[in-house]
């Protein structure tokens, strides 16, 4: 059973961030072991003093470490993806996302910002050793609703999108089985 490892990097566990991740939770059902990283409940000293030795940031690391792919969530402000995120991408091993297939989704205020996985993401994915980085799914905030049993509801064009780009990822992470790259 393939591993994946989904970091968010929203701030609260209600905000509709965590509608794309659900959905990411979903679509794989019992096809995958899906671990969540919510990087809000990691510690804060820790994050923040770069305490990579920390049990919890030691316990997250290895959730990736032992991961065959990598879904990172996070809300796009003033064209770049949460800071939390990344206090949290910094304390992850040099090539942490080595041999790994990973896949940027984000949830923006206007689809001016569509741009920022591409242009502010990736490099720091890239620079984590990512070489296998799917094109992400972009979704504009409105379109995903916060329903009144505190599930999330999402927007059919948006699901569309997004239900590619888990398709893609899962393809690689298939592809990627049957062909193993070298790690550094």
């Amino acid at each position: 059973m393939k591993k994946i490892a989904l970091i968010s990097g929203s701030y609260s566990l209600t905000s509709r961030l965590n509608g794309l991740a659900t959905y990411a939770q979903s679509y794989f059902g019992s096809r995958a072991r899906l671990d969540v990283i919510h990087v809000h409940q990691l510690p804060a000293g820790a994050l923040i003093s770069a305490d990579y030795k920390d049990r919890e940031i030691t316990e997250a690391n290895k959730l990736v470490a032992e991961s065959d792919g990598v879904i990172v969530t996070t809300p796009i402000f003033k064209a770049s993806f949460s800071g939390i995120l990344k206090t949290y991408l910094d304390l992850l091993p040099q090539h942490a996302l080595d041999g790994k297939v990973v896949l940027p989704l984000a949830l923006g205020g206007s689809p001016a910002h569509v741009l920022a996985i591409k242009y502010a993401l990736e490099p720091v994915l890239s620079e984590l050793g990512a070489q296998h980085i799917i094109q992400g799914a972009y979704t504009i905030d409105h379109q995903v609703k916060r329903a009144d049993n505190g599930r999330f509801e999402m927007e059919r064009e948006a699901a569309r999108r997004l239900e590619r780009a888990l398709r893609q990822f899962e393809e690689n992470l298939q592809r990627l089985e049957a062909s193993p790259v070298i790690s550094h």
